[in-house]
């Protein structure tokens, strides 16, 4: 057998699955592989100072995009309470005229020049004019008198025997109750018609 044979014997190894022989890399080859490898971690060591840098700059644009973060949440939570705590202001404007309207009338029946027909004028207008004021917010009256009891709108504080009202439906109405748009603020306290 020849160097070569030997050479070429060696360096075949039977391959893994296939029972066909893999030749294995020749000095030359191993040689340039490590050339390979070791030039990477000389790019890297290179670049070190490069990623440091990049990681700092990183770790402020972080640190930066934190803090507004911070300040946005907080910013949002104050004028979310302002708005809050000043949220009732244009429906305390319009309910002003009203209670002008009523010191008025106050003032008016103290200085007893007015009848009480022009008493009570004065104060059907006064409360038109809070009703229309609600109205403008969404508030409206629940008219419960002669309707059917509905425990989601009204309040039933007790039973009357009424001949002219069908049983189970509102008698009287003795405090009025109000909506805010579709939910009940207030239920109208009635009574309600049956047998007691």
């Amino acid at each position: 057998m020849t160097e070569n044979e030997k050479m070429d014997d060696a360096t075949e190894a039977p391959g893994p699955e296939s029972g066909e022989s893999v030749k294995e890399p020749s000095e030359e080859q191993a040689a340039a592989e490590a050339e390979a490898s070791e030039e990477p971690e000389a790019a890297s060591a290179e670049s070190l100072p490069e990623l440091q840098q990049q990681f700092g700059e990183l770790q402020d644009r972080y640190m930066r995009l934190n803090a507004e973060f911070e300040n946005y949440k907080k910013r949002m939570a104050r004028e979310s309470s302002e708005r809050l705590k000043y949220s009732s202001g244009e429906l305390i404007k319009e309910l002003l005229p009203s209670l002008d309207n009523l010191e008025r009338a106050i003032d008016h029946a103290r200085r007893e020049e007015s009848s009480r027909e022009s008493m009570i004028e004065g104060l059907e207008m006064v409360f038109k004019m809070a009703q229309e004021s609600l109205s403008r917010f969404g508030v409206s009256r629940i008219d419960a008198s002669g309707e059917l009891f509905d425990p989601n709108l009204h309040q039933a504080v007790g039973m009357v025997e009424e001949a002219e009202v069908p049983e189970n439906h509102v008698a009287e109405q003795l405090q009025a109750g109000y909506l805010l748009y579709d939910r009940v603020l207030r239920p109208s306290m009635v009574r309600v018609s049956g047998k007691a």
